[in-house]
């Protein structure tokens, strides 16, 4: 994977994560399951980031891998469909991409207080 620079994933990871908090059914923002993305959630000085991972390879483009906590009772299969549509059209609408994958891992449900 070629790399990208901090600021462009920050812009571009931000959009993904408004765009995935909000849809209906998303109650939070899980991490990546690897030791490496756990450790640079920590550090991370965007909260926006958290649960978002983008990179960028100069022949396939982009892919946007997007970890959420489901919401109790919520209908997971719509609400990763949805979250999948949410962020392609914000990232289409915002920077002009149209990423190659958007990976959306189901982290948890979450039955709330």
């Amino acid at each position: 994977m070629d790399q990208i620079s901090r600021s462009t994933e920050l812009m571009i990871g931000g959009v993904v994560y408004d765009k995935a908090f909000a849809v209906s059914g998303v109650c939070g923002m899980g991490v990546g399951l690897s030791a490496a993305a756990v450790a640079k959630s920590l550090h991370r000085d965007d909260k926006r980031m958290r649960g978002v991972r983008v990179k960028y390879d100069e022949e396939r483009g982009y892919t946007v891998d997007v970890y959420i906590i489901a919401a109790f009772g919520a209908n997971i299969p719509e609400t990763a469909w949805n979250v999948q549509k949410s962020v392609s059209e914000g990232l289409r609408d915002d920077f002009g991409i149209e990423p190659e994958d958007i990976n959306i891992h189901v982290q948890g449900v979450h039955a709330g207080a």
